[in-house]
């Protein structure tokens, strides 16, 4: 579980890069291309270890999404109608 808090926390690292720049000014001036593609590689850490997780307790992909979905439309549905 530290694994997957800390890819998170890489990607939070690499999309505060992106939004705001460098964190120190001894930290080497990297192009936006460079960003996108440390972004990209950080969010593929972070899915891997959600990957990992969800073998380890048996879960599947499958699962998770239709889960994910129907919680987004129990909460974001206009119940005004009903």
């Amino acid at each position: 579980m530290n694994f997957l808090a800390e890819e998170v926390g890489e990607v939070s690292r690499a999309i505060r890069t992106i939004e705001i720049g460098r964190d120190r000014p001894d930290e080497k001036v990297t192009d936006y291309q460079e960003n996108l593609a440390n972004l990209t590689e950080e969010l593929g850490d972070v899915l891997d270890n959600l990957f990992i997780l969800a073998d380890k307790y048996d879960i599947s992909l499958e699962t998770i999404m239709t889960s994910h979905k129907e919680k987004l439309l129990a909460r974001y549905s206009d119940t005004s109608e009903i």
